[in-house]
């Protein structure tokens, strides 16, 4: 038999296609854009991403392209979010989307460990430290955004804006990444790298998708909740389809590969 996993991927693709995009891509393009241009030309996110690249080179779901599409798009949330109070001082934009992104690289470093988000804290912090380009404060915003991005935990609070800015933009980026992303590759990488059979998908996937519902109350940043829960709208309907397709191609029979 041929890759099942890649074949699913490939499927679901194609329903996803069929589909819109979610909103926050045309209403938010400034931002995005601005925070590409930093991802693509800021030589300490390029520092990052080497360092990203050897840690997450293995991409069980949560691999190198998670963590790029988290950090471009936490980097445009924070801009925004720090231009809606410093409407004049474009340098704590900046810096905002910065942290941010390489928050957003870093996030998973740990992602098979128990308390994942907080030992990811620790090991961000810990090269952070070793390559000495952030202050100490800053450094910390950065871990804290990292221990605060698991979902259904409850947040620790940060005692300054930006801080915080960052820590909200960081889950709200990670948890966009429930919606389209996680019904279009996320799942089928996850249930390639486990070896989990269809049929046993099949039988869980309605419990998985009320999980996935829950993330609608969870965003945090302004932006995030005003664009968060129609990611999560749009990839349970895609989920939908899904299901509808894996019964209609398998069955439900537990013995399929």
């Amino acid at each position: 038999m041929g890759d099942i996993y890649q074949e699913m991927i490939k499927a679901s693709q194609e329903i996803a296609a069929s589909f819109p995009p979610p909103r926050f891509y045309a209403c938010c393009q400034e931002w995005l854009s601005i925070s590409r241009n930093i991802y693509e030309n800021d030589w300490r996110v390029r520092k990052c991403r080497e360092l990203a690249h050897k840690e997450l080179s293995e991409d069980f779901g949560h691999g190198l392209n998670h963590a790029e599409k988290v950090a471009l798009e936490a980097g445009a949330l924070a801009y925004l979010e720090t231009q809606k109070i410093y409407l004049a001082e474009p340098q704590y934009c900046y810096e905002a989307g910065l942290l941010a992104q390489i928050a957003g690289l870093l996030h998973d470093l740990r992602r098979g460990a128990e308390n994942h988000a907080q030992a990811g804290a620790a090991a961000a912090k810990l090269i952070l430290k070793d390559i000495n380009f952030l202050s100490a404060e800053k450094e910390g915003y950065v871990a804290q955004a990292i221990s605060n991005h698991e979902a259904f935990m409850e947040p620790q609070e940060i005692d300054t804006p930006l801080g915080q800015i960052v820590s909200d933009a960081l889950y709200d980026a990670d948890k966009f990444r429930w919606g389209p992303d996680n019904f279009t590759l996320t799942l089928w990488e996850m249930l390639r790298f486990s070896k989990a059979s269809i049929g046993r998908l099949i039988q869980r996937f309605p419990k998985g998708m009320k999980g996935i519902a829950r993330i609608k109350d969870t965003f945090r940043s302004p932006t995030g909740k005003i664009y968060g829960p129609e990611f999560i709208d749009l990839g349970l309907q895609i989920g939908e389809k899904i299901y509808i397709y894996l019964k209609e191609r398998f069955g439900e029979d537990d013995s399929v590969e």
